[in-house]
């Protein structure tokens, strides 16, 4: 799927008779049948078709607030020579300096919704990301995206390859929730604050564990300027239908920025990646209450110290379980985990 998409629109035929149907991250809905033969059902049809053409962009799925951009950077670091020396001979003799490359640079601007729990303040910042580096592939999940990127706008400083300067990692899915944010107990940003609050101290787990450097729920114009959260119960707010399994739309910016599992080069760095993760395991579970729930090798990341030596990070605790919170809930049996395929 795009990763701009946030719902899908699909048409399907069947004899006679046409449905629009609407696919969002939970579940699929469609309208009754519209008969091609009667004209009533040709009325529905057509009026579907002037909808959808004459929409705003975002009620046709796309996401407002991440806009792809390509562009000639103005400043590059390092350039690349296109070819051989720095210089080349005309058929004269005379030298003259070889053309350097004018890559373009393709890369997402994303508006980052920061929700501060003690103030209850939204304020936005803007992030700049490299194409996806995990991109949702089911139509029926949390559909979650990474990125890398920085808040560095690329235009005006970006990599010798053309790509943004990375210094953290942006993570946008859309997890069930509860629609009361204050009720949501399964919130991966309260989780990261919470282990930076209660850990932050002890240097000897620095590192082993994502800092949450902003985030919270993605925000969107409910069409008569006034922002609401962007969940599917906002996508299906002028449709009258039962709402199954709520998802809301959340982004947040994490650090470190790491590698995966499978580029640790020794097996001794691999025992000491792991072993880092798991102590973080350990004392996130032990300390903090926090019961993380989705262990797998897509969870576990090699990052690299300015010596060259790796260290283990235990990411993705959007699965995870605050044994605090949960305690004051009614009972809720969910499946977790990542699937291995």
């Amino acid at each position: 799927m795009q990763p701009d998409r946030r719902f899908l629109w699909g048409l399907t035929v069947c004899g006679e008779d046409t449905y629009a149907c609407l696919f969002t991250p939970s579940n699929a809905y469609a309208t009754p049948a519209m008969n091609v033969q009667s004209p009533e059902g040709r009325r529905a049809l057509i009026n579907f078709f002037v909808g959808w053409s004459l929409c705003e962009w975002d009620r046709c799925g796309y996401d407002p607030s991440m806009v792809l951009r390509s562009i000639v950077p103005r400043l590059r670091r390092n350039p690349i020579p296109m070819a051989g020396p720095s210089t080349s001979e005309t058929a004269s003799g005379s030298q003259q300096p070889v053309r350097h490359m004018q890559s373009k640079l393709t890369y997402y601007e994303i508006q980052v919704h920061n929700y501060d729990p003690e103030s209850q303040e939204h304020t936005t910042r803007q992030y700049f990301a490299n194409l996806p580096m995990v991109n949702a592939d089911r139509l029926f999940s949390r559909h979650t995206r990474c990125f890398s990127g920085s808040f560095t706008d690329p235009s005006l400083r970006c990599g010798y390859d053309g790509r943004v300067i990375a210094t953290s990692l942006l993570k946008t899915g859309w997890p069930e929730s509860n629609m009361d944010i204050s009720a949501d107990t399964r919130d991966e940003c309260h989780m990261l604050r919470k282990i930076t609050r209660i850990l932050g101290g002890d240097a000897d787990l620095s590192g082993r564990y994502p800092t949450l450097v902003c985030g919270g729920r993605a925000r969107i114009d409910s069409g008569d300027g006034v922002m609401v959260d962007d969940s599917v119960q906002s996508i299906l707010a002028e449709v009258d239908t039962e709402i199954t399994v709520h998802r809301v739309h959340k982004r947040l910016v994490i650090e470190p920025l790491g590698e995966p599992l499978n580029t640790v080069r020794t097996v001794r760095e691999l025992i000491m990646v792991l072993y880092d993760a798991m102590s973080a395991y350990s004392a996130i579970f032990d300390r903090c209450q926090i019961l993380h729930r989705d262990i797998s090798t897509n969870n576990i990341i090699v990052c690299r110290n300015a010596n060259g030596s790796a260290r283990g990070t235990l990411i993705d605790f959007d699965s995870a379980l605050d044994i605090e919170r949960e305690a004051t809930n009614p009972t809720r049996y969910v499946r977790a985990g990542t699937k291995v395929k």
